[in-house]
C-alpha cells in the first residue's frame, strides 16, 4: 500500500486540476464539462481504462448537486418561517370557532 500511495503522491499534482471536490458552481461547470469528454471519449466501450474516473467525476457531481438541492431547500424553509413570523404578530388575538363566518363541514378539528 504503501507504494501506491507513493505513486498517487507523484502524480496527484498533475490530477488535482482534474479530480477534486467542487466547491463553486465553476467547480461544478468544470466537473460536469470533464464528465461530458469522458463520455465522449468511451463511448460504448465497458473496459476503457477511465470508465473509474467517470465513475468519480460523476459521485462528485451527484454529491455537490445533494448539496445544493438541500441548502435550496433550507433556504425556502427559512424564508417561509420569516413570512410566517411577520404574518403572525406576538398581540395577535386567538380566533375562535364562533368568530368564523362559514365552517367547514368536513374539518375535524370541529
Amino acid at each position: 500500500m504503501v507504494t501506491e500511495i507513493q505513486t498517487a503522491q507523484n502524480i496527484w499534482p498533475q490530477l488535482s486540476s482534474i479530480v477534486f471536490v467542487p466547491r463553486t458552481e465553476s467547480d461544478y461547470q468544470r466537473l460536469s464539462t470533464l464528465r461530458e469528454e469522458l463520455i465522449v471519449l468511451i463511448g460504448d466501450s465497458e473496459n476503457h481504462p477511465l470508465i473509474s474516473l467517470m465513475e468519480v467525476v460523476e459521485t462528485l457531481i451527484e454529491k455537490y448537486e445533494l448539496e445544493q438541492e438541500t441548502a435550496e431547500r433550507e433556504a425556502w424553509y427559512n424564508l417561509s418561517m420569516q413570512m410566517l413570523a411577520r404574518a403572525y404578530e406576538e398581540d395577535e388575538p386567538e380566533y375562535t370557532i364562533n368568530m368564523l363566518k362559514w365552517v367547514n363541514p368536513d374539518y375535524e378539528g370541529k
